[in-house]
């Protein structure tokens, strides 16, 4: 029975958890500003240019 109680808050953390990464996004991209520097850094991670070190 612990399995199973275990089990379920794992789940449902991880429901919430995802329901507020797709809730911090919307807000993200509702400010056009904000979502363009998101996206500028997220790709300069993404797509490093070794070559300019």
């Amino acid at each position: 029975m612990t399995d199973t109680l275990d089990a379920a808050l794992e789940a449902l953390r991880r429901e919430r958890f995802y329901e507020e990464m797709a809730s911090a996004e919307q807000r993200l991209r509702a400010d056009p500003v904000a979502w363009a520097a998101y996206v500028r850094e997220r790709d300069a991670w993404l797509n490093p240019d070794l070559a300019a070190s």
